[in-house]
């Protein structure tokens, strides 16, 4: 076994088998490579935030270290919020009207942090304000707002972009150049699993979705990620071990942990596991395993 970086290689040798009959039909997208680039911008990208809570606080920590971009205005329902974080990043204006900050004339770009049911109303009302979006995970709490969402941004010809930030961690890109330089040979299974040190509150927990949308979301990215195409079956299931509070919530909002195995064409399967509590402190890893070996990453 040997240590590369942040990731593990492992040789054995290995067999395949598949517990899913084949599927009718594979659905089509077309493919996008992402490439990173550094330019000197004239001007600076000014920025309007929305939600000063937890994420909104991490997003506006990160823009202000940031090259060639700038906040100008941040909105919170509780306008305190909203207020105190403009003081302490230096931001010239606050609100308590997130629309005030996509109607802002000098807004070149939006950053949605706010609670997940308000998600696809705000990309929608930023599109028709042609204002380029970062939303935070999820895109909506459901399939039909996804996808008018998406929609909504293409027809008015300006960036959407979701904060699934795993592609960009180093640990993870180890893994899918392994896969992409065949070190491991051809992909035989995926794993994944995220755990977080503790449940979060009631109230965020209620209305976002559920733990499909606002937790799995990110390992059901990455397996994606990692094959390399879309899913074609999905198996999903959940329950609820740590926070009993959140029972009586609709669907799998009342979960608090929660499985899925994912079928990929060729007969790739992912397996994930996520749980909104752990023990021993936050806990995301990610494995393949191939059939000329394994990487995995530490526990990051």
């Amino acid at each position: 076994m040997v240590r590369l970086g942040s990731a593990l290689i492992a040789i054995f040798a290995v067999g395949s088998a598949s517990a899913f009959a084949p599927a009718s039909q594979h659905a089509v997208r077309s493919t996008h490579v992402l490439q990173m680039t550094t330019t000197e911008a004239k001007d600076p990208v000014k920025v309007g935030v929305i939600g000063c809570g937890r994420i909104g606080i991490v997003h506006l920590g990160a823009i202000n270290k940031a090259p060639g971009v700038v906040p100008i205005v941040v909105s919170n329902p509780t306008v305190s919020k909203a207020e105190d974080a403009a003081k302490k990043f230096g931001v010239a204006k606050f609100t308590s009207d997130a629309m005030e900050v996509i109607t802002d004339p000098d807004v070149d770009a939006v950053w949605i942090c706010s609670p997940s049911q308000f998600h696809a109303d705000q990309i929608k009302a930023c599109a028709a304000n042609g204002k380029h979006v970062f939303c935070e995970k999820p895109i909506a709490t459901d399939l039909a707002e996804t996808v008018e969402a998406i929609n909504a941004c293409n027809e008015a010809g300006v960036k959407l972009m979701i904060g699934l930030q795993r592609r960009f961690d180093p640990n993870f890109l180890r893994v899918r150049r392994a896969i992409e330089e065949k070190e491991v040979g051809d992909t035989i299974i995926i794993k994944t699993c995220s755990r977080d040190p503790s449940p979060p509150p009631y109230e965020y927990v209620k209305g976002g979705g559920g733990i499909f949308n606002d937790m799995a979301v990110h390992d059901l990215d990455m397996t994606r990620f990692l094959a390399g195409d879309d899913p074609i079956e999905i198996l999903a299931v959940g329950s609820c071990h740590i926070d009993k509070s959140i029972e009586d919530l609709p669907g799998s909002e009342a979960f608090d942990t929660a499985s899925c195995i994912v079928r990929y064409p060729n007969g790739v399967s992912a397996m994930v596991d996520v749980c909104r509590q752990s023990s021993y402190g936050y806990d995301q890893r990610a494995e393949v395993l191939g059939t000329s070996g394994m990487i995995a990453t530490d526990n990051v």
